[in-house]
């Protein structure tokens, strides 16, 4: 997949990856933490293996299992009494590489186009809420279905594919007309895309992996609905303030020729001060209002 964003069509696969590193966004922090932990994660099942294998015994399988139990969410409600922090660390936590790959392709995707219209605070928390509702949806399932009852002591979900999920919904609700060229398709819309997903994994439910597809499922979930509502409360707050300021304001009088000339001199100063900062530092260095600003003038 690649943007159809005209500001991001000039970057190349070097300046990117060196844009990666230097901007401190919360999506490239998030990507890089998932990283960190899976590359230690490797590092410290070599070592073990290592050691299991000098000293004849079955050492690293151990380790490696209670390491494992410790950083992933447990579906049974009695073992995440003794680990409440794995509701969290699950969230960052992958074991095999092509889930890894999958998962960041997914979220750097997904996370610039959210990054275009939305705030990278609003990024995070979605990341981290919707991560977490993910696996309570997946606790509760596996709690209530009798056909997990057999496997419910020792179920347990991990990776950040519940987080990603909610970012993509999230984003899906705000933009559904957002295209994606997709190699050898061509441009697609977001909400197809996203369509696509949510059926997979409803369809795979009963297949293979049934805790990741629900806690899936419980991400979307919470992405859609927190974006539903929370452009609902955004058109709520902005037709509130236009009343407000038509009853309020007597000031009906059409600019003069210096007014106007003067406003559109100050919108080319700031439009001309945005596109400065962008080729210095890339897009992602706008905040969430100079990206809404550059996005209006735009679509005149």
């Amino acid at each position: 997949m690649r943007f159809t964003n005209p500001l991001l069509s000039n970057f190349n696969g070097k300046y990117l990856l060196k844009h990666f590193f230097q901007k401190r966004s919360y999506l490239n922090r998030l990507i890089i933490i998932n990283l960190a932990v899976y590359f230690v994660f490797l590092i410290l099942k070599y070592l073990l293996s290592l050691i299991g294998f000098l000293m004849s015994n079955d050492f690293d399988e151990v380790v490696l299992s209670k390491i494992v139990l410790s950083l992933s969410f447990p579906a049974s409600i009695h073992n995440f009494l003794y680990r409440p922090w794995s509701i969290i660390t699950s969230l960052f936590f992958h074991i095999h590489f092509w889930h890894i790959l999958f998962n960041m392709l997914m979220f750097w995707i997904a996370g610039r186009i959210f990054l275009q219209y939305i705030s990278e605070k609003r990024l995070l928390l979605t990341y981290l809420l919707g991560g977490v509702f993910g696996n309570l949806v997946y606790a509760f399932a596996y709690n209530i279905f009798p056909v997990f009852q057999n496997v419910l002591p020792t179920s347990m979900a991990f990776g950040a594919s519940g987080s990603i999920m909610a970012i993509l919904a999230a984003i899906t609700v705000y933009k559904p007309q957002y295209n994606l060229q997709i190699v050898f398709l061509g441009p697609i819309k977001l909400k197809w895309i996203t369509i696509i997903f949510i059926v997979i994994d409803l369809l795979s439910i009963s297949k293979s992996n049934a805790g990741g597809h629900i806690a899936h499922l419980g991400g979307v979930l919470y992405g859609a609905t927190y974006m539903f509502f929370s452009m609902k409360n955004n058109i709520y707050q902005s037709t509130k303030k236009k009343k407000k300021k038509y009853c309020t304001s007597y000031d009906t009088r059409p600019l003069s020729d210096e007014e106007y000339n003067a406003k559109k001199k100050a919108e080319n100063d700031r439009i001309d001060a945005i596109l400065d900062k962008i080729s210095k530092n890339g897009y992602d260095a706008l905040t969430a209002e100079e990206k809404e600003f550059l996005f209006s003038k735009s679509r005149k």
